[in-house]
């Protein structure tokens, strides 16, 4: 069998096998990848932009790679040359069944326009764009979505200039749904939304493989920080750390040693005059909040880790807590789960798909720092049923993100798809 993978970045495992730089992101495809590499009867070909200076294309270490030229900073902007490039790479490569990550690129649009192909390809979902465009300022103070900085200006992206750049991917996203045949996803949430844009597309529920440092290790309070609190994501509205950080107050006056770390980039800084130039409107914003609530000495953020960094702020941490506004199915909350942590999340999007209110984790209504302190501050109040709720997420999630049984059901998926040929 002949898989051809069309990612928007280069995976790790190639990425390293190449001695080109690897990002931390999507390690959800790194745990996929890694089993799927064990297989012997599939051959992998994988495919991703590229800058248009680079050529690349090769096989290494039992994988063909292909780069196609697309720019990632302009994901909102359709590129019909695309068309022609990457139905090169699939004739090239010749494959039975094209797996597409991501919706929301120009290349997904690209490859499913050509009939030759389409009815080869299985388009994984990833976020959503039209539903996160509906929420993408997520009760942030109008002046501040209006409001652009040195930084903003120069990129164009000041928050209402990101929000239409979402809405834009949302039309190709929408576009490349209605032109898809076969569809997988893994909620109740992806799934309705599917089929409200294309009923005929045939639905696959799929759930997801971890980055293979994640299982493993468990959790223990007994390793853990006192109330040290984890969000593993703030870089923009859509994952709500504001809410996080309005509710800092109000968990601090129950529990003052209480620390909050945020991994991803440091938005925040603004010590040396290049930080100063580089600060968004949001990063901004959450300064602001962190001066204003007297947070400077609680609230830390890591910037740029990698997954054994990350593995370790999750051990260290007495709670996990995802504030977003949207989310389809975050691998951060699979992450904890998986680790056995205590969890409190925003109830949105697919989170109910993947874990139960009170039996795994506690969930709060999203937009709200008040409903935010108090779950965290119920979780901190009774560590017994904590860490039971800890256990029952780790053998939910033990489950959910088996690695062999998902590399199954992919498999059955792609033998599916080539039935129907």
């Amino acid at each position: 069998m002949r898989v051809l993978w069309v990612c928007n970045f280069i995976p790790p495992i190639l990425a390293q096998s190449l001695s080109l730089k690897a990002g931390n992101k999507e390690g959800w495809v790194t745990g996929m990848m890694s089993t799927l590499l064990r297989e012997e009867e599939v051959t992998l070909g994988v495919t991703f932009p590229v800058s248009k200076e680079t050529n690349l294309s090769g096989q290494r270490d039992g994988i063909f790679y292909y780069g196609f030229h697309e720019d990632n900073m302009k994901a909102d902007v359709y590129d019909q040359n695309l068309e022609a490039e990457l139905g090169y790479i699939c004739e090239n490569f010749s494959p039975d069944v094209i797996h597409v990550f991501g919706t929301e690129y120009p290349h997904t649009l690209a490859l499913l326009k050509q009939k030759e192909w389409r009815k080869r390809t299985l388009v994984h979902l990833q976020g959503l764009m039209i539903p996160c465009t509906e929420v993408y300022e997520a009760g942030l103070p109008k002046e501040v979505v209006e409001r652009a900085t040195f930084r903003d200006v120069l990129k164009r992206d000041a928050i209402w200039q990101q929000k239409e750049k979402f809405r834009a991917r949302g039309k190709n996203e929408t576009a490349a749904l209605k032109l898809a045949m076969y569809v997988a996803g893994r909620t109740e949430f992806d799934k309705q939304y599917v089929e409200s844009v294309n009923p005929d597309a045939v639905y696959y529920m799929l759930n997801e493989t971890l980055r293979p440092t994640f299982y493993g290790p468990v959790w223990k309070r007994e390793n853990a920080v006192k109330h040290r609190i984890f969000a593993s994501q703030g870089n923009y509205p859509l994952k709500g750390v504001h809410f996080l950080l309005e509710a800092m107050p109000m968990i601090l006056q129950s529990y003052p040693d209480a620390t909050l770390t945020i991994a991803g980039d440091k938005i925040t800084a603004y010590g040396t005059l290049k930080e100063k130039l580089k600060i968004s409107s949001y990063g901004k914003y959450l300064r602001e909040l962190i001066v204003k609530n007297h947070l400077e000495e609680a609230v830390t953020f890591t910037g740029n880790i990698n997954g054994k960094k990350m593995l370790q702020e999750y051990l260290s941490s007495e709670a996990f807590v995802l504030t977003s506004v949207l989310e389809n199915s975050p691998n951060s909350l699979g992450e904890a789960m998986i680790l056995g942590m205590p969890i409190v999340s925003t109830n949105v999007g697919g989170v109910p798909s993947l874990a139960e209110d009170e039996k795994e984790v506690l969930l709060c209504e999203k937009e709200n720092a008040q409903a935010i302190a108090d779950k965290i501050r119920i979780l901190f109040a009774n560590p017994e049923e904590a860490d039971e709720r800890g256990r029952n997420a780790r053998s939910r999630a033990m489950r959910t993100h088996d690695a062999m049984a998902n590399y199954k059901m992919l498999h059955w998926i792609y033998e599916s798809i080539m039935s129907d040929l």
